[in-house]
């Protein structure tokens, strides 16, 4: 029989080496020819003696179970001794579990080898923008929005009709409501305040009070400007003072 060559620094145990022996004889691993197996398994352990290997105990132990397990085989049955009571079955479930033990352990190192791929980074500090307190006093958002509503009512009687009447014929009007944060901003800084009901008086077209009133609430949002209700001797106004935040803002961060 020509001889089985094997890479002798593969095997992890007298086991594994009977799981090669088996895998390169292709047999049954339930219907282990033994003596061809036995014969295989001490020709290696010769080999790894010569290349002055050491060969631990455990397989000389599993060498000594494999020539039992032949001695027994050779040995007549009787009549009253079951066809199941095969020598090999306790080698084979060792070698059944053995295998079992392997592939999990090839599947953890696996595992733990997909985890080296992963790369992970440290949390970074959120820098959560604090929440909007408007500089109200004496009123509240509800009141400035009545008060907006009020200005825009007035508006509407003495204004002609919308341009949406003419749809077809005139273009939409287009005002910019980072103008309107300019001019409102130059007017308050230069004069010291602002009066709500007279910023309203001088618009002349809706789409410039709208764009008017949400410059307001930049401004505000934004801490540069005081919303203050006052009573007047005719009515009720309210005035738009400049804050103490002297914060450059960029016009470009406000939506047009």
């Amino acid at each position: 029989m020509e001889k089985l060559l094997f890479k002798l620094d593969k095997f992890e145990g007298p086991l594994d080496l009977l799981l090669v022996l088996i895998k390169k004889n292709k047999v049954n691993i339930y219907d282990i020819p033994i003596n061809t197996i036995l014969q295989q398994y001490l020709e290696v352990i010769a080999d790894m003696q010569e290349l002055d290997l050491e060969v631990s105990s455990e397989f000389l132990v599993l060498a000594s179970t494999l020539l039992h397990i032949k001695s027994k085989m050779l040995i007549p049955k009787h009549e009253e001794e079951s066809e199941e009571d095969d020598p090999r079955q306790d080698l084979v479930e060792k070698l059944l579990e053995y295998k079992k033990y392997k592939r999990i352990a090839k599947l953890l190192s696996e595992i733990e080898n997909a985890g080296y791929k992963n790369i992970t980074k440290e949390p970074e500090k959120l820098n959560i923008p604090k929440k909007t307190e408007y500089t109200l006093q004496g009123i509240g958002i509800n009141e400035l929005y009545k008060a907006y509503k009020s200005a825009f009512s007035k508006l509407e009687r003495r204004l002609p009709p919308p341009k949406r009447s003419f749809e077809g014929i005139v273009g939409h009007e287009k005002v910019s409501v980072r103008m309107k944060v300019r001019n409102i901003w130059k007017n308050i800084s230069s004069n010291g305040y602002l009066s709500f009901n007279n910023l309203f008086n001088e618009v002349s077209s809706r789409a410039e009070a709208i764009a008017a009133f949400l410059a307001i609430l930049e401004l505000i949002k934004m801490e540069k400007i005081l919303a203050k209700s006052e009573n007047t001797e005719n009515s009720e106004d309210i005035m738009l003072y400049p804050t103490d935040n002297t914060d450059a803002f960029n016009l470009e961060d406000i939506e047009d």
